[in-house]
């Protein structure tokens, strides 16, 4: 006896569990049955039998010349004889089904007479599968919800309570136009659906539908709609600067005032040539923070790419900097262990390594409208334009072998051109970031083949306009070095050429990487990524 549960649609082999097969039952192997192998009834009275939910049920089997009759019960009543007998063996045969049933649940049996055909030379019978159908369509799904989410709008339902749905559809729709389907031709497995690459200020519609194991479509559900909001830059561009404040026109008299800085300091630069870098470690607060401002003919100049920073913030929260030139330093600007921190307007040439480097758990960083120039200039392995968190094998010497957890950094409006190494790089560790708008030439790349490189996890990356990449990549979102990383980033509405056959956006597979097909691929022979895009 077998455990006789009651099985929704589908096929069922005459291995399951769900069919008892009483009595002498020999299996008989071959390539051409479903699943390699039936199973063959040896004495008069062998029975199987199957209780099912459905709308018909198919009984599958071989028939042949040496097979015999058998009769065909639904829910007790003998409803067929079936004769298996051909002159040729044949597989996977439909010997019986079931015209259309109620919603009950039904059960299906197969008895051996023992009796056969003059032609045949022989009584059994033979199973391979029952197949239950139904063509009952699904109740559509419920509760489907929809809001802004990671630069996307984020729709989500209930999952369907109906034993036989195997996953859902969905539908979307741009105002009051028609609904295409967007979730692909294989149905979501999961209950929700990032849709990113939409338009700003612009209002979606969607449905959703569930499909069940014999393909019945339900109705569509609810039809929520929401707006897909614009981003906000964050308030710290140049003409954010308030324009009173104390004012200072040498390098001396700069650096007093930052080490005197307090929450609500604003340090005003005068035009000229400031011949040093300076070091914040003061903080201000999120309403109070401290502001150093001029314009890009305040120039910081070191006049030595191989030592020094331009401007360190060593722990200082809530410090903008902004509108100002720097220029001849080891490194442009550093953020160490900073909360709420932005640059922005700033002209960052002619460095040792990185322009600007955002590290030691930073977080809220905001790296605004820059034109950076000429990095790497005495190492060009660390020639970044910005680079986000620290290398893993540094972990170890700077953060007590824990991840470098430089978060939610926005990296907007860049200009960014003559980099050694990657312009953009997010390194493992780091999370939640967003690079958007910015103009990248990769012309300059001598250490790397990749323009913008997201080893992080959770990054949006959206309107980005890229160019001479070498290939074969140009974003890259992918991580070796440390398991977990370059995960679930979104890549949306990008223009990266390359001058080189290859692929424009390159992810991780498996790893939740999202390429919208908005992003467009530029250069001969090159492909938009290495992963179906998504819609």
């Amino acid at each position: 006896m077998a455990d006789t549960a009651t099985v929704a649609s589908g096929t069922h082999e005459e291995t399951s569990a769900a069919i008892s097969k009483i009595g002498d039952w020999v299996v008989a192997k071959h390539s051409s049955d479903s699943a390699g192998a039936s199973a063959n009834a040896k004495a008069r009275g062998n029975y199987a039998e199957l209780s099912f939910s459905g709308d018909s049920v198919e009984w599958i089997g071989r028939s042949g010349p040496s097979l015999g009759i058998a009769e065909v019960y639904v829910d007790g009543v003998m409803m067929k004889q079936v004769d298996l007998y051909s002159n040729q063996q044949t597989f996977q045969t439909v010997l019986f089904r079931t015209g259309s049933l109620s919603t009950n649940t039904h059960t299906i049996r197969i008895v051996r007479t023992g009796t056969h055909s003059a032609s045949s030379t022989g009584n059994d019978i033979s199973l391979d599968a029952f197949r239950v159908i139904d063509n009952a369509a699904p109740a559509a799904p419920r509760n489907i919800s929809v809001a802004p989410a990671r630069d996307s709008l984020l729709v989500k339902w209930d999952p369907s309570s109906e034993p036989d749905v195997v996953g859902y559809r969905l539908y979307r729709a741009l105002e009051d136009g028609p609904f295409a389907l967007i979730s692909g031709s294989d149905s979501l497995s999961t209950t929700n659906f990032l849709d990113v690459g939409l338009t700003y200020g612009a209002r979606y519609r969607y449905s959703v539908t569930a499909l069940d194991s014999s393909g019945n479509q339900s109705l569509r559900g609810k039809l929520p709609s929401a707006v897909q909001p614009a981003p906000v830059t964050p308030p710290f561009r140049a003409s954010n600067c308030p324009a009173t404040g104390t004012k200072v026109s040498t390098l001396e008299q700069l650096r007093t005032a930052v080490a005197s800085a307090r929450p609500g300091t604003v340090i005003l630069l005068a035009p000229g040539t400031y011949r040093g870098g300076i070091t914040v470690t003061s903080s201000g607060t999120s309403d109070k923070p401290i502001w150093i401002c001029g314009p890009r003919t305040a120039i910081l100049d070191n006049q030595n790419v191989q030592s020094k920073n331009g401007v360190h913030l060593d722990g200082a929260d809530n410090v903008h900097v902004a509108g100002i030139s720097i220029q001849n330093f080891r490194k442009g600007i550093v953020i160490s262990g900073s909360v709420g921190s932005s640059v922005a307007d700033v002209s960052i040439a002619s460095t040792g390594e990185e322009a600007v480097k955002v590290r030691y758990s930073s977080t809220d960083t905001a790296v605004l409208y820059n034109v950076i120039r000429q990095t790497g200039l005495a190492i060009p392995m660390y020639g970044e334009g910005v680079y986000l968190g620290t290398s893993p094998k540094d972990w170890c010497s700077v953060n007590g072998c824990e991840p470098d957890r430089s978060d939610r950094t926005v990296v907007v409006g860049n200009d960014i051109a003559r980099t050694t190494a990657d312009p953009i790089e997010a390194k493992p560790g780091t999370s939640g970031g967003v690079i958007r708008g910015n103009t990248i030439d990769a012309g300059g790349v001598s250490e790397v083949t990749t323009i913008v490189a997201i080893k992080g996890n959770d990054y949006i990356v959206v309107d980005n306009v890229a160019r001479n990449g070498v290939g074969p990549s140009g974003f890259y979102a992918s991580e070796t070095e440390v398991a977990g990383w370059g995960q679930n980033n979104i890549f949306a509405r990008n223009n990266v050429a390359l001058l080189n056959a290859g692929v424009a956006i390159y992810v991780k597979t498996g790893a939740n990487n999202v390429v919208d097909c908005s992003n467009t691929p530029a250069g001969q022979g090159v492909e938009r990524s290495n992963v179906v895009c998504q819609k």
